[in-house]
């Protein structure tokens, strides 16, 4: 694989809950937090509360996306029940990975991660970019 450049977020989306009421039932601060904001000229911003945890400061390698969805994972192990709750409340779960590639490969998945993101009912995504200015 070539990454260049990658981190993941688990990120959580609700139009009734307060980040800081997501923070609580999970209790885990977000390290993102954007409250609903009717006032926003950002349509997301204006219909929805956005709580998300970035693996950007927090996992010391910047191209193995394996690591960051296992911090990820840390993050919630034992959160199965906190996060069936919320989303039975209404919030949408996920897991966004960013990716900057160089060249061929790409992510991949395990079993036993496939599996834990399954019991944890977390779907999982990859923004990709291609970084064609670093190719030789």
């Amino acid at each position: 694989m070539t990454c260049v450049e990658t981190y993941a977020t688990l990120r959580i989306f609700s139009r009734t809950l307060h980040p800081a009421v997501i923070s609580g039932s999970l209790g885990i601060d977000a390290t993102d937090p954007v409250p609903l904001d009717p006032a926003s000229k950002y349509r997301p911003r204006r219909e929805v509360n956005y709580w998300g945890w970035c693996t950007r400061q927090h996992v010391a390698s910047k191209t193995d996306n394996s690591l960051h969805i296992a911090a990820l994972l840390a993050l919630v192990q034992g959160k199965a029940a906190e996060l069936e709750q919320l989303r039975s409340v209404g919030c949408e779960t996920d897991i966004c990975c960013f990716w900057v590639s160089d060249g061929q490969g790409g992510p991949s998945l395990d079993v036993a991660v496939m599996r834990e993101l399954a019991r944890l009912g977390l779907g999982i995504w990859w923004d990709v970019y291609v970084d064609s200015e670093r190719k030789a």
